[in-house]
């Protein structure tokens, strides 16, 4: 079955939609063109003429690199769709997606996404969005006739109930992350982040941090009291290392015990708070696991399985109060309802998969799973490189990568 990619070019300042035989889309690149060239989309507005009938125009609005890039993302899944439904219609092709019926439009809104996908309302939001604006496009320019694309009103209630599933963003940028780390209640639950964000650790792999050093066959592994002795020894060290057993790993689906182990590189600065962790805040335990519970049921015991992911939604609802008063700076990304603590792990595997393209001069949509990118970035996120989720798992890499360079870009303008 053929698909719909897109690349993006910078010499044409633009996305552009390709086919599996990389033969370019023209309507969809011309509006992406359109779009990336002037920073605006056309909203269709009616407005009621004389004796009775409507006039229709079309209203420019400007939008931020990262709309443009959640629309190219939106719009790209819409035509992957219609390539679907032609297998099941002789009359619905990509070749005449620009013409397709109201109808259809909607019932990929309202029965597809909605009712079949359970998609909440950012997603939708999102999705109507896309739809809406290329299709305002096309009628602007004389390709189709104008659409109603619209949610159906027995589905509001649905869209609600749906909104639990999370369609936020899978990226947070390094100032988000930091606003994160900066609100949280104790050094403890700083670290519970940070591990996610600059470790790039599951919740449950907290547990794996132990202190003492341990042995795995004959190699020998430092464990944290060993790191805080070579931190205070050498001043002028920047990064440590730190061996994640697969004991403490997320194990294959249908595998019993753990994963892969993978290194973790520690920066000196995250080493100091680890320590000042230890000085400072650990109650008396007699667990060799670096971070315990400090609660009076359990105190000294190994942070639960869960208890990043506790941290992250305590501190998601004080940032998100902020937001909400205007306390912290109107600039830069802000945080969503549906954020959660795995977006820290997938926003350290965004940073890490587009430092490696740039220091390897790899474009971000070239990268593929045998590419050097993708299998450093591997074993770093300890993925199975080899497994049948490589290829999904690489194109989210290279949706968020985009996502980070239309951020990195509104930063600086």
């Amino acid at each position: 079955m053929h698909f719909v990619t897109t690349r993006k070019s910078d010499f044409h300042q633009c996305h552009i939609f390709m086919a599996q035989d990389l033969s370019v889309l023209l309507l969809p690149t011309f509006f992406s063109m359109a779009v990336n060239r002037y920073g605006v989309v056309w909203k269709r507005v009616k407005v009621d003429g004389e004796h009775g009938f409507s006039k229709t125009f079309y209203k420019e609005e400007e939008v931020t690199e990262t709309t443009i890039a959640n629309i190219t993302n939106r719009l790209e899944r819409f035509l992957n769709w219609v390539i679907e439904y032609s297998q099941l219609s002789e009359y619905v092709s990509l070749d005449n997606h620009h013409n397709l019926p109201e109808d259809l439009l909607n019932h990929y809104i309202n029965d597809v996404l909605i009712e079949e996908l359970k998609s909440g309302e950012h997603s939708i939001d999102h999705h109507l969005m896309a739809l809406r604006d290329y299709y305002n496009y096309l009628s602007m320019t004389g390709f189709t006739d104008a659409k109603d694309i619209r949610v159906k009103p027995r589905l509001k209630a649905t869209v609600k109930r749906n909104t639990k599933q999370r369609t936020a963003v899978k990226y947070l940028t390094p100032e988000l992350r930091s606003i994160l780390y900066q609100n949280t209640n104790s050094i403890k639950d700083e670290l519970l982040l940070r591990t996610g964000g600059e470790l790039g650790l599951r919740s449950k792999e907290n547990q794996g941090l132990l202190l003492a050093d341990f042995q795995i066959g004959t190699k020998r592994y430092s464990g944290f009291l060993s790191l805080f002795s070579e931190l205070e020894s050498n001043p002028d060290k920047t990064e440590f290392t730190y061996y994640l057993q697969g004991k403490f790993t997320k194990a294959p689906r249908g595998s019993a015990g753990g994963g892969n182990g993978r290194m973790l590189y520690l920066h000196r600065t995250l080493l100091e708070r680890f320590k000042e962790y230890y000085d400072r805040e650990r109650p008396d335990s007699a667990s060799d696991t670096l971070l315990v519970s400090n609660a009076p049921s359990n105190i000294g015991e190994p942070v639960s399985k869960n208890s990043a992911s506790r941290a992250f939604t305590t501190v998601k609802k004080k940032v998100l109060k902020k937001q909400l008063n205007n306390d912290l700076p109107p600039l830069g990304q802000a945080l969503e309802e549906d954020h959660t603590h795995h977006v820290l792990r997938h926003s350290f595997g965004t940073d890490k998969f587009y430092d490696a393209c740039k220091e390897q001069r790899v474009q971000i949509d070239d990268v593929t799973t045998t590419s050097a990118v993708y299998l450093l970035v591997a074993a770093l996120m300890g993925h199975n490189a080899a497994g049948d989720k490589a290829p999904a798992t690489t194109k989210t890499y290279i949706r968020s990568a985009h996502i980070k360079e239309a951020f990195m870009k509104e930063a600086t303008e």
